[in-house]
């Protein structure tokens, strides 16, 4: 039986809500191509294995799984586009020239737990930039999705830059157990000092490096975070990783946006995933990131094609969360025109709507017969902001009655006019 509150994961979206996420998007693929990406479809079905070279953060037991029939291997929905864009590239694009820059927008599906309103389904739009391991790259990676807040018209956003090979440096030296390993990406994800001291204190290591990675809940701010880091480099894989990430940010200054990034050296986003710059993107007002991403040097070398690589993605509906916490979702639009016809011959009606669409206007007819009043209403639910009356008690057979429901003009045309207007491009709306 199917249930009576539907979850909103699986009941779909309204038309004002679909208008919404597709213009996000288009806005999204449009700054993608501005940089030079091209688009790319992927499959909603994939083999399972392919995501076993996934996250690694336990995002396996959230997957989708079947059984293909043919073959009887696994199958999953996809549940992360990386993996699918990583097998793509070593399947079909090894002998295309690099860097390779491609976009998508595609939804991904992953079991997630009712409460809030948790979606099953989550649409993404991002990018991947395969072949450059370069600071040049992660910085186009970040100053996209700086873009990317500023076209979709997000006012306040910030975006929490880190380096994975900072910590994990610092862990490799500590060689921690599985156990203690968790315990510690725990506290640092939480940035719980109390709790990191209480696990690493008895531990028979050297202090440095224990301050080191107690310090990490504190690397968190600006430009003078970078400073302050060099002090708790103690090895060489976190010295190269802070001189790498100086780099980027050095480049980020050049690109004149600094004043959206923040330092966060104990980032745990996606710890396994990712091999080197990693960010978030954070808007006031939501308690989670709308998008992030970074680079992945390892992935693609797991379907046979060694390549580093770097991506990230927007989750759209949490874009349009925090426009609505701002107040600015884009407003609803419908059709551009409406006709109404009380004529009892159709002709004109048809051949009005077919003059308007062949120009390339979005045109409904009211069939139902109902009076004005109602035909108006149903203009206004469905956001159609401009209503044409045939038929209309009082005027000639031979004119039309033009209505603006946004500002309440009106004015009466004959109706041979209006659709030359239409023909030769000079049709003008009355102010």
């Amino acid at each position: 039986m199917i249930p009576t509150a539907i979850p909103k994961g699986v009941r779909g979206l309204s038309p004002p809500e679909a208008a919404r996420l597709r213009w996000v998007e288009k806005t999204l693929l449009t700054v993608f191509h501005r940089w030079g990406f091209r688009e790319i479809l992927t499959p909603t079905f994939e083999y399972l294995e392919v995501f076993a070279h996934g996250t690694g953060d336990g995002d396996q037991g959230k997957t989708f799984k079947f059984v293909d029939r043919q073959t009887g291997l696994l199958l999953a929905l996809r549940s992360d586009l990386t993996p699918q864009v990583a097998r793509m590239v070593a399947a079909t694009m090894q002998h295309d020239p690099l860097p390779l820059r491609l976009a998508y927008s595609a939804s991904v599906f992953r079991h997630e737990e009712p409460q809030g309103g948790r979606h099953r389904e989550f649409f993404q739009a991002g990018v991947e930039l395969i072949g450059l391991d370069r600071p040049e790259a992660d910085a186009e990676m970040i100053s996209m999705a700086v873009e990317g807040c500023q076209e979709v018209g997000i006012p306040r956003f910030q975006i929490d830059v880190g380096q994975v090979e900072y910590l994990r440096g610092m862990l490799n030296a500590l060689n921690p157990s599985p156990e203690l390993r968790r315990k510690i990406l725990s506290a640092l994800r939480r940035k719980d000092a109390v709790e990191l001291e209480l696990t690493l204190s008895p531990l028979p290591v050297e202090d440095k490096l224990k301050e080191g990675i107690l310090n990490l809940t504190t690397l968190y701010g600006g430009e003078a975070v970078l400073e302050k880091a060099k002090a708790w480099a103690v090895t060489e894989q976190s010295r190269l990783a802070l001189e790498n990430l100086i780099q980027v940010y050095k480049i980020l200054k050049t690109y004149g946006l600094a004043e959206h990034i923040i330092i966060d050296l104990g980032e745990t986003y996606a710890f396994d995933y990712h091999t080197g710059v990693v960010f978030q993107v954070f808007t006031e007002g939501l308690g989670s990131p709308i998008g992030g991403g970074g680079r992945y040097d390892n992935l693609i070398g797991h379907f046979g094609y060694p390549c580093p690589a770097i991506g990230f993605a927007f989750e759209m509906e949490k874009v349009l969360a925090a426009l609505e916490v701002e107040g600015i979702l884009p407003a609803d639009q419908g059709p551009d025109f409406l006709i109404i016809d009380f004529n009892p011959d159709k002709h004109q009606a048809l051949h009005l709507a077919q003059t308007l669409r062949s120009k390339g206007y979005a045109v409904a007819r009211d069939i139902i017969q109902r009076d004005q009043a109602g035909s108006l209403d149903y203009a206004r639910v469905n956001a159609i902001p401009r209503v044409i009356i045939l038929g209309l008690e009082g005027i000639p057979r031979n004119e039309l009655n033009l209505r603006d429901l946004m500002t309440g003009t009106e004015t009466t045309l004959p109706f041979a006019e209006f659709c030359q207007h239409v023909k030769d491009g000079t049709l003008q709306w009355p102010t």
